[in-house]
């Protein structure tokens, strides 16, 4: 009985001293204790007579957790990530550059396709003059036996005109004389009576070359038949297409080349042409050209401008000086 009493005051006891040594170990340490507390418990036997031993204190055990270290601060290094876009290579296809393609020209048949070709002067814008009284003088640049043996005066008729200013430019490429075939003159004046600039060879059943000329103005040309006529032979069929043509001996121009450059030079020197028959007509303004103007037509027989045979009727000029109206 007096030991059970001493095992509850010693209890006591050691109950009221532990709400303060907690706070004082809580101040000296500054950290978190965990307390575990052991109980042991002592059992006397008493027996009589015997004197009572004291028994052994309970003991109370403190364990002290050590307070784990505070983690080191990880710092985190983050790689920087470099994207490289990888860029496609540019092909660049270069097309091969075509192949010259040749065509093989095509044989000259028995009978060659003729080409006719037509030259059309522009106007002339002049102011109003008085009407010309004479024929203006013809300038003659040309000298030697050749220009001496024709009349370029344009005082004579017209069929004479037309025929001197032929002929002098065929003497230059040893061409014959034409002469005037009435025939190819009527079917001439049928195709400038019409007043359209365009060929017309289908009269008699065609078969003859033929050359369009035309000159106007905005003063009075009612005198100016001959010297339009005449000009045009020597400055627009002749004169203005000579010199596009370098090509004598040789059968043909060369291919591509635009007959309009020198179809009405070769036509008057083709060798093989004998008889011409031209008409020139006065025209109103608007129909051959915006002023009113004079229209010669001129049919050649035989024909000339005959593919594969430029080099026998297109003969090297002689060298005589330039004529012109």
């Amino acid at each position: 009985m007096k030991a059970s009493m001493f095992l509850v005051g010693a209890s006591a006891i050691l109950a009221s001293a532990s709400p303060i040594r907690a706070p004082l170990e809580k101040r000296l340490v500054k950290r978190a204790l965990t307390t575990e507390w052991v109980y042991e418990f002592v059992t006397v036997t008493v027996t009589e007579g015997d004197a009572p031993e004291k028994p052994a204190p309970t003991a109370v055990v403190f364990l002290e957790e050590p307070e784990a270290p505070a983690p080191e601060p990880t710092t985190v290094v983050e790689k920087p990530v470099t994207r490289q876009t990888k860029q496609q290579p540019t092909t660049k296809t270069v097309a091969p550059a075509p192949k010259p393609t040749y065509v093989e020209p095509e044989p000259v048949s028995e009978e060659p396709s003729v080409v006719v070709v037509t030259t059309k002067q522009e106007p002339t814008t002049e102011a109003e003059a008085e009407p010309v009284a004479t024929e203006t003088a013809t300038e003659t640049e040309e000298s030697g036996s050749s220009s001496g043996s024709y009349d370029l005066s344009l005082e004579g008729d017209y069929t004479s005109i037309m025929l001197n200013y032929h002929n002098i430019h065929r003497a230059n490429h040893s061409a014959p004389d034409l002469v005037w075939d009435e025939t190819l003159a009527g079917y001439a004046e049928n195709t400038a009576n019409g007043c359209v600039f365009e060929h017309d060879m289908t009269q008699g059943n065609g078969g003859y070359g033929q050359n369009l000329a035309s000159w106007g103005a905005t003063g009075d040309i009612d005198d100016m038949q001959k010297k339009s006529a005449a000009g045009g032979i020597t400055n627009q069929w002749y004169n203005s297409e000579m010199g596009n043509w370098a090509y004598y001996g040789q059968e043909n121009p060369p291919d591509g080349m635009d007959i309009q450059l020198y179809g009405h030079f070769t036509q008057v020197v083709w060798k093989d042409t004998t008889k011409v028959g031209c008409a020139t007509v006065k025209c109103p303004a608007g129909s051959v050209l915006q002023y009113p103007s004079w229209y010669t037509v001129c049919n050649y027989k035989s024909q000339g401008n005959f593919g594969g045979r430029y080099g026998d009727n297109v003969l090297q000029p002689k060298g005589e000086k330039r004529v012109t109206v």
